[in-house]
């Protein structure tokens, strides 16, 4: 009787763990699909010199949002920062929906004076 307890028990205790290393699992593969987008982001912002229509649209097809945290064109030479984020539900780390968030920044023009 009291091994059929403490399996049942177990059995809970492991069934939580591996819902917490799925959690952690899928927060590590949104957090490597926002650094992509966000490195795709700022070669294009470094060559075209400001964020563009067609920028804001890649990062939407992705299925990401943009925020712009400079606030103003910088010259050619300028640092842009901006961030990259989506919202994720996690299954047991929270009841609430968590903000992942990747914030990048680049020279504009640097890629144009280096070819």
């Amino acid at each position: 009787m009291a091994y059929n307890v403490g399996l049942l028990l177990s059995a809970v205790y492991m069934m939580a763990t591996l819902l917490l290393g799925g959690d952690v699992y899928c927060l590590i593969a949104v957090r490597n699909n926002l650094d992509a987008i966000a490195l795709t982001v700022s070669y294009r912002i470094s060559m075209e010199g400001r964020v563009s229509d067609s920028i804001l649209q890649f990062v939407e097809n992705e299925g990401a949002c943009f925020e712009d945290l400079t606030h103003y064109v910088p010259p050619v030479g300028g640092t842009y920062v901006f961030e990259i984020y989506k919202e994720y539900t996690p299954i047991v780390i929270s009841k609430q929906a968590m903000r992942v968030a990747v914030r990048r920044s680049t020279i504009v023009g640097f890629y144009e004076t280096y070819n």
